[in-house]
């Protein structure tokens, strides 16, 4: 199911949009779906920076052997 969003723009913004080949319909949508991948990644980023490994001499391939072993 798909909602409504409106959103007011000055007519010179709305020019613009239609200069660039887009209705504003499918440019907001464009938009609003690269700032939600955008702060997807930014997320993602924080999250492995905050759970990931501690530096060291051990490879990974050594972390996944000790928790085979345990």
């Amino acid at each position: 199911m798909s909602e409504i969003i409106s959103v007011r723009v000055d007519d010179d913004i709305k020019k613009e949009i239609e200069k660039l080949g887009y209705t504003p319909s499918e440019f907001v949508k464009a938009v609003i779906m690269r700032e939600i991948k955008r702060e997807r990644s930014k997320m993602a980023l924080l999250w492995l920076k905050k759970n990931r490994l501690k530096g060291g001499k051990k490879l990974a391939e050594d972390h996944i052997r000790e928790d085979r072993d345990r």
